[in-house]
């Protein structure tokens, strides 16, 4: 999609040649040309959506079974990513397509880049999958969940909003009240946050997945990481790496998963003396809900475990 044209342009190209703007209402479907906003993950793209939705279409095409920080998008999907009129980039090294691809760099915004001194590096982990058939890959460079620590998000929901107000002048006013309202949400599930986890007490939390480092240093969670996925089923070599953790981690009683484990799963943690509870990341669009509804979720589910 090309970039906006100027007013007096935009009607010269109209007289000229009127059969051209008709294809293009007509692949808008309301008979107007809207901006495009392309997201690289689920939570830029519901901020964006906050900010913008009357004004401008907000592209997210990950599909729903992908990891969007692994997806590699097609030819006509970058196509269409390089031809928005405004990139949200996580940064973080997140979306790894992006260092093998070409953006304009006057349209690209790095969202996380006001605290990319505060990114955090991890090392070590071994190359793994999310389903078969998929292939290997690890989570080595930078955690890239930033959106996980409430402030964080809302600094990337700023950053979003100053680019949308700089982008579309005209509609300034629009994007910065509604960031308030947006702002105030991610500031309610930061305290809300900050409550539930401190019913945890000190106890170290395993989580399944390297992607909570951000959310452990922001509500002081020591969180050792497994590399499982919940709908694999635990092997004896899954269960002696957790023994080995939790040795490295006395007084463990929680485990946290990304997404509803299988039920045999979280029965071997009980006989063990863990807990099993769903933290979504929520890097992808959830099958029901939205951002603020899965963090909402997040933390009713671990404020439960103190009641």
């Amino acid at each position: 999609m090309k970039h906006a044209l100027p007013v007096p342009l935009t009607l010269a190209l109209l007289l000229v040649s009127c059969g051209e703007h008709d294809k293009q209402t007509e692949s808008h479907g309301d008979g107007i040309h809207k901006p495009v906003i392309a997201a690289v993950n689920y939570p830029l793209a519901y901020f964006a959506e906050r900010l913008s939705s009357d004004f401008a279409t907000v592209l997210y095409d990950v599909p729903t079974n992908q990891d969007p920080a692994f997806w590699e998008p097609g030819d006509e999907q970058i196509t269409a990513i390089q031809e928005a009129d405004l990139i949200l980039l996580n940064g973080a090294t997140y979306a790894k397509w992006i260092s093998t691809r070409t953006l304009p760099d006057e349209i690209t915004v790095t969202t996380s880049s006001s605290f990319r001194d505060k990114l955090i590096a991890i090392e070590g982990t071994l190359k793994h999958t999310h389903k078969k058939g998929e292939e290997a890959h690890s989570h080595n460079g930078l955690a890239f969940t930033t959106w996980l620590d409430f402030k964080q998000a809302s600094a990337q929901a700023s950053e979003i909003a100053s680019a949308l107000a700089e982008r579309f002048p005209e509609r300034k006013e629009t994007v910065m009240t509604r960031l308030a309202p947006l702002l105030e949400d991610l500031n309610n599930l930061d305290i809300e946050m900050a409550a539930a986890t401190s019913g945890l007490g000190n106890a170290p939390v395993i989580v399944s997945h390297p992607v909570y480092q951000y959310w452990a240093r922001a509500y002081r969670i020591t969180a050792p990481s497994l590399l499982w996925e919940p709908d694999m089923e635990l092997t004896p070599g899954d269960l002696a790496a957790l023994a080995t953790i939790r040795e490295e981690n006395p007084g463990t009683t929680l485990f946290i998963w990304e997404g509803n484990p299988l039920p045999q799963n979280t029965e071997k943690l009980k006989r063990i003396g863990l807990t099993s509870v769903v933290i979504s990341p929520c890097g992808k669009r959830p099958v029901s809900g939205d951002f603020l509804s899965v963090m909402r979720a997040n933390v009713a589910a671990l404020r439960a475990l103190s009641n």
